[in-house]
């Protein structure tokens, strides 16, 4: 009978795959970023081999359980190792070569599948080796063929691929000539060969995973300098002219959006505001965002027709857009004359709380989107302002705002909100209309909103 001395090799090699193993799936795990698997299915592969290496050792087969017990878990093993495998091939090659890879890893999961049905439903299981040799002669050539034939930017992988399977198909081909005696025999080098090969394919593992990483740090970096230059964009205070109040809340999904807003004051005169919203999230609509920020600054002069800022901001727009839209409301705030000029292009409308009534005056709906097409004419309406007045702009993403059942918040539920605290600040509206959401949302952070939101808050002092 073997004695642990004598089977000390074969316990390090597994305990070492085994240990290997789980240290990739801890890596992947803590360092996990976007969509790369490669490592954590490595990992797998080498902790299932590692257990299925030290469960053929004749003294390990105490821990698994009784005789019948042993070649069930043996066979569950190896069905279960090719899975992680496979899908690691995949993280390499991605589809592969006329998506062979792709359906390499769905046959594995198949075949494993139906190998345990197999395997319960007869009196003993597939055989030591557990996988019918055509099958995996199969597999091993479609792998074969993707290392040979498809073409990756990261060469360093291809090439030691390449040398990692060229040596095993040379062991195995060693192996079986010596099985028919057609070469002579000798040592069993099977696990020092194989710990070779998942050596190799260990580095390029470990080289795939941290080099989507660095570049996943290089994409972060860019979008926070996107970011910078949209806050940028921003007005750094809002302007209060005599007789105005103005709060401003920007709250994106994500670290950039696609809402925009600016105030550009007429001295003596007025406060020139745009609120809009740039279809889609990330940097595409952030970079039009800033389009919208020089022509808006363009129009200085023109503050006083907001029809006009539209009409020439959607010029600007024109051939730049690909398949993106804009939505936009432009209003000019008369100081002097206690009046708001209004223009829309497809956003949705702002109202008006007054004070001392009750009702709501909603401004129409209307326009064309900012982008698509050509030569649109937009209209200016006049609304007479009184003192005490408050105006309130927005973007969908305030009405849009789900609970954590789907219920939309809803623009009536909005303007009721408003008109009940119609007498805090407008920096305190403004504050509590963010908390509203939130707790509509179920969240405490802009990350959990279903999109990015913009509010504008205009009260008329004298």
């Amino acid at each position: 009978m073997p004695t642990l001395e004598q089977d000390f090799g074969g316990i390090a090699g597994g305990l070492f795959l085994s240990c290997i193993g789980l240290l990739s799936v801890a890596v992947s795990l803590f360092r996990l970023r976007g969509r790369d698997f490669s490592l954590l299915n490595f990992g797998l592969f080498c902790f299932l081999y590692g257990i299925r290496w030290l469960v053929e050792i004749p003294t390990m087969r105490l821990l698994v359980g009784s005789p019948f017990t042993f070649p069930y878990f043996h066979s569950l093993l190896t069905y279960a190792l090719i899975i992680p495998f496979t899908a690691f091939l995949v993280d390499i090659f991605g589809r592969g070569w006329h998506d062979s890879m792709l359906w390499v890893f769905r046959t594995t999961i198949i075949y494993a599948l139906a190998a345990v049905v197999y395997d319960v439903t007869r009196p003993g299981p597939l055989g030591d080796v557990s996988i019918v040799p055509a099958v995996i002669v199969v597999w091993t050539l479609v792998g074969f063929a993707n290392i040979l034939f498809v073409r990756k930017e990261k060469q360093i992988e291809l090439r030691i691929l390449r040398v990692a399977f060229l040596a095993m198909l040379a062991y195995l081909a060693i192996d079986n000539l010596v099985n028919i005696r057609v070469l002579p025999g000798g040592e069993n080098f099977e696990h020092i060969a194989f710990i070779l090969f998942c050596s190799s394919l260990g580095y390029v593992a470990v080289h795939h995973f941290f080099s989507n990483e660095q570049r996943l740090l290089a994409i972060d970096k860019e979008i926070e300098i996107a970011r910078r230059i949209q806050y940028s964009n921003l007005p750094k205070s809002l302007l209060s002219p005599g007789g105005l109040s103005v709060a401003a809340r920007y709250v994106p999904m994500s670290t950039i959006a696609g809402d925009f807003y600016d105030l550009q004051e007429r001295t003596g005169s007025g406060v020139g505001v745009i609120i809009a919203d740039v279809a889609g999230h990330g940097i595409g609509p952030a970079l039009i965002g800033s389009m919208l920020k020089i022509a808006f600054a363009s129009q200085v002069e023109q503050l006083s027709d907001p029809a006009r800022i539209l009409m020439e901001i959607n010029r600007v727009l024109q051939g730049r857009m690909e398949d993106a839209y804009v939505t936009a409301c432009a209003l000019f705030v008369d100081i002097v004359n206690k009046r708001v000029v209004y223009a829309n292009a497809g956003h949705p409308p702002p109202f008006l709380v007054r004070a001392r009534e009750v009702d709501i005056h909603h401004f129409p709906p209307g326009g064309t989107i900012l982008g698509p097409f050509p030569e649109v004419a937009y209209e200016n309406m006049t609304f007479h302002l009184v003192e005490n007045d408050r105006l309130v702009l927005y973007t969908d993403g305030v009405t849009e705002t789900r609970s954590r059942t789907g219920e939309l918040f809803g623009y009536d539920r909005f303007v009721k909100f408003v008109r009940e605290h119609a007498s805090a600040s407008t920096d305190r509206i403004a504050d509590k209309i963010i908390d509203r959401l939130h707790a509509w949302a179920g969240s405490a952070s802009a990350g959990s909103l279903d999109d990015d939101l913009t509010l504008l808050v205009i009260d008329v002092k004298a």
